[in-house]
């Protein structure tokens, strides 16, 4: 198998792979998916991101409001 420079696997004695390393600042492009496999923690951004309402949550939440001013 071909060596990648920034990740590094490590074998048992049967020659399974049982380790691996991945510099991610080498290979950027891992951490989404090491985030989203849960292997990365998710940062204060994301935790609230996911909180957030959505766009048509805030919509009905401002009619609603403007509907009891109106009645």
């Amino acid at each position: 198998m071909a060596q990648i420079a920034g990740i590094t696997t490590k074998k048992n004695i049967k020659g399974e792979i049982t380790h691996v390393t991945i510099n991610v600042k080498k290979h950027k492009e891992t951490i989404p998916m090491l985030t989203q496999l849960g292997v990365l923690p998710k940062t204060k951004f994301m935790k609230e991101w996911e909180a957030a309402k959505t766009i048509e949550q805030s919509k009905n939440e401002m009619n609603d409001l403007i509907d009891e001013l109106w009645s």
